[in-house]
């Protein structure tokens, strides 16, 4: 009897011709001989996906979401078990249902999705810049109050007087009409200084002496009278009459004396010899803006017109100057005195639209401090009459505020008063400053910035009382 022929095994496409074991049988000959190699089947897993499959198939690019990229069209099979294929397919690796990656027609909805996903992905990483205890966005920005206030009736109304100066010894001095007072601010104690004779006129700028002469303070007058006094001993050091122009601004550099006339020039005074050393013929108009550099090699001086009032020289980098002034444009420009152009060129220029009465640099941060009067009308043509107010107030308008450098953008700015800011002065703390308005008639003191080494420190609710310096 003839056996019967015996039974192939098929095959898939690019496998060995050979024989393909039962599970049963592959598991006890694999197990017990370990002789057979095991051949597996070419599984095609492009067909399982129903996409095409072959060497060569490039690969182009789409707008899937970065975290889970599309997967291109297998350029090969993969050789895969019986065993692992339905493992593959129990666990859904293989099913068009997970991981079918397709290019969709709403291409701008999707990547509109994806944009929002990876922006929310994002802001989970996002650390926000810490804020600088020293800055004015950790003191003048968190509290947005005064620390004292002190009434000052028959203060000067004039927008461009100084009629108030801070000591390095921490004494604040006031005009009031002809008399002069200052203040302890350590012991508050209260002293009357001197009344000007009245033919002299109304005290129009004070200023102390620096570290140099600490003691000193410098009156001047609207008449054009200079003097000195000693407020230790409250006796007049010296005096210069009254036949030259009105006084403008006044600033010390050791024993010098700069003063601004109503003419354009200003003037320069020894205390040590009593003389008016020199005269300088720089303006045109009445000089209000007079600061010497902080190493004291460049007097800057400002004058009426509009375009320089305030300066402030950087305490930090000593060719750098700040000059804001009122109409018409109520700008701060910042100015490097060591590359000036023909005409002169400001680094920055910040358009506020608002007067600007005082500047202050922080010397120890890149900040810049700015008090600021009333605004004027936007249809105001420039060198025809008088800014006039606005009917709406500027933002800017009777604020202090402070700009970063070099950026030039607002940090805070804090309404400091209900009428226009008229000047401003800096505590020998480099810290705080004190603002006079003349129509509220008094003054306020403002904490700005902190000590380097400085921690926080509660604040004082007996600071915020009022009193009377007179």
């Amino acid at each position: 009897m003839s056996s019967a022929p015996r039974p192939t095994t098929p095959t898939c496409a690019g496998s060995h011709l050979k024989r393909t074991p039962s599970r049963g049988s592959m598991l006890s000959g694999y197990s017990s001989r370990k002789k057979r190699r095991v051949s597996v089947a070419s599984f095609d897993f492009a067909a399982e996906l129903d996409v095409e499959s072959g060497i060569g198939t490039s690969v182009e690019e789409t707008t899937a979401d970065r975290f889970v990229p599309a997967r291109p069209a297998l350029s090969m099979p993969l050789n895969i078990t019986p065993r692992t294929n339905r493992i593959a397919k129990s666990l859904g690796l293989i099913d068009d249902r997970i991981f079918n990656y397709s290019e969709s027609p709403q291409g701008g909805c999707d990547s509109k999705l994806h944009s929002l996903l990876r922006k929310s992905a994002s802001q989970l990483f996002y650390t926000p810049r810490a804020t600088s205890s020293i800055s004015a966005a950790a003191n003048l920005g968190r509290r947005k109050h005064f620390l004292m206030a002190l009434d000052g009736p028959g203060i000067s109304r004039d927008q461009f007087a100084t009629p108030m100066a801070w000591s390095v010894t921490n004494f604040i001095a006031v005009a009031f009409r002809s008399d002069v007072y200052f203040q302890n601010l350590e012991t508050k104690a209260i002293v009357r200084l001197c009344e000007v004779s009245r033919v002299d006129g109304p005290v129009h700028a004070v200023d102390w002496g620096g570290t140099t002469q600490p003691h000193l303070l410098a009156l001047g007058t609207v008449h054009g009278a200079v003097d000195v006094w000693d407020s230790r001993k409250q006796t007049r050091l010296v005096g210069w009459p009254s036949f030259d122009p009105g006084v403008g601004g006044m600033h010390w550099k050791e024993n010098v004396l700069a003063v601004g006339r109503d003419e354009g020039e200003v003037t320069l005074f020894d205390v040590r010899s009593k003389k008016q050393i020199a005269t300088v013929k720089a303006h045109k108009r009445q000089v209000h803006g007079v600061k010497w550099s902080p190493n004291g090699n460049h007097l800057a001086t400002g004058d009426d017109s509009g375009t320089i009032h305030a300066l402030s020289w950087s305490p930090w980098q000593s060719e750098l100057l700040a000059t804001g002034g009122f109409a018409p444009d109520g700008a701060i420009r910042i100015w490097n005195t060591s590359k000036m152009t023909s005409p002169p060129e400001p680094l920055h220029t910040l358009s506020l639209q608002t007067a600007v009465t005082s500047l202050h640099w922080s010397p120890y941060c890149k900040e810049l401090l700015s008090t600021h009067a009333m605004s004027w009308a936007d249809s105001q043509t420039p060198g025809t009459a008088p800014p006039q107010p606005r009917s709406s107030k500027s933002s800017y308008a009777n604020t202090i505020t402070v700009h970063s450098y070099p950026s030039c953008e607002k940090i805070v700015s804090v309404a400091a008063h209900t009428a226009a800011i008229g000047h401003s002065c800096m505590g020998p703390d480099g810290c705080s400053i004190f603002t006079v308005s003349p129509t509220e008639e008094n003054l306020k003191m403002f904490k700005i910035w902190s000590l380097p080494d400085e921690k926080p420190k509660s604040v004082d609710t007996g600071m915020t009382s009022r009193s009377i310096i007179r």
